[in-house]
């Protein structure tokens, strides 16, 4: 269904050719980093509820896991007008089955981040273990603490995201029905421009090649490369929020407000097997279509 398109990741060569970086615990050669970390940026569908047209596509969202919690991030401004049972991601790379998480979680009513651009950004939860799909499980980048970004800007940044100019949906001539969906995911090179007013927000320059949207890179995630004692590694630096059509400026949201969602997830959860309340957020599943 979609391949990686890479961008500009020419900062990449200074590690020099062959040699390897660190992912977590493994180690991958540098001219396969962009394909190793493409799968935790997911194609974002919408159910539509139509048999000719099923999918709407609403751009990107990224799996992430954090002490033994999966969480798949997008922003609200994507999904506003569908129910959490009718946000789905792919579970193969041919996008043939389609699985949705158990509940939307939101930090809108904690008053810590009112007027903060928090609110436009939501999670939903994961059990892979009761969907019976090993792949599913290997989309959650696990944010282990020692690799995430902490703020230092002299770094380089990977940017993934779906952009809409680089979809193409197939019509059958005859009934006019959705009969493919073609895609392709930008992997892109990105430098730190400046720290947004808003609250864990920062603004990064891509330094793209080609000619593509920033429509459709809202919820892709956002990596950062750099050295310590051991040599070269790639953590997680963020969500992105935003970009426009008129700059090479998007915006992101880093860790720091994204263990946010994991710490209120475990404490609503803490909360349920307490007391037996609801689940926190719209009830959505899990479910899954093919």
């Amino acid at each position: 269904m979609a391949n990686v398109r890479v961008s500009n990741l020419s900062k990449l060569k200074r590690i020099g050719a062959g040699e390897s970086v660190r992912v977590g615990s493994i180690w991958v050669p540098v001219e396969k980093l962009p394909e190793v970390l493409a799968p935790f940026t997911k194609l974002l569908f919408c159910l539509t509820g139509s048999d000719d047209h099923p999918y709407s596509l609403r751009g990107s969202a990224t799996g992430l896991k954090f002490q033994g919690q999966h969480l798949l991030f997008c922003c609200a401004h994507q999904i506003a007008d569908r129910s959490p049972g009718d946000v789905v991601i792919p579970v193969d790379k041919l996008g043939r089955k389609l699985v949705s998480g158990t509940r939307i979680i939101r930090l809108n009513e904690l008053p810590e981040f009112a007027a903060e651009e928090v609110v436009d950004v939501c999670a939903m939860h994961f059990d892979p273990a009761d969907y019976g799909e090993p792949q599913l499980e290997n989309g959650f980048f696990d944010m282990k603490g020692v690799d995430v970004w902490t703020g230092e800007p002299q770094t380089t940044f990977l940017v993934y995201g779906y952009p809409t100019s680089m979809r193409e949906l197939g019509i059958d001539d005859v009934s006019g029905a959705l009969n493919d969906i073609r895609v392709k995911m930008t992997a892109t090179a990105a430098s730190y421009s400046h720290a947004s007013f808003a609250a864990g927000v920062h603004a990064i320059t891509l330094e793209r090649s080609g000619i593509y949207s920033s429509d459709g890179l809202s919820g892709g995630a956002v990596f950062h490369l750099a050295e310590d004692a051991r040599g070269f590694y790639c953590g997680f630096a963020g969500i992105v929020l935003r970009g426009s059509d008129c700059s090479n400026v998007i915006h992101f949201m880093d860790p720091r407000l994204i263990r946010q969602f994991f710490l209120f997830n475990q404490g609503t959860a803490s909360e349920r097997r307490g007391f037996g309340n609801k689940p926190a957020g719209e009830s959505a599943g899990p479910s899954s279509v093919t």
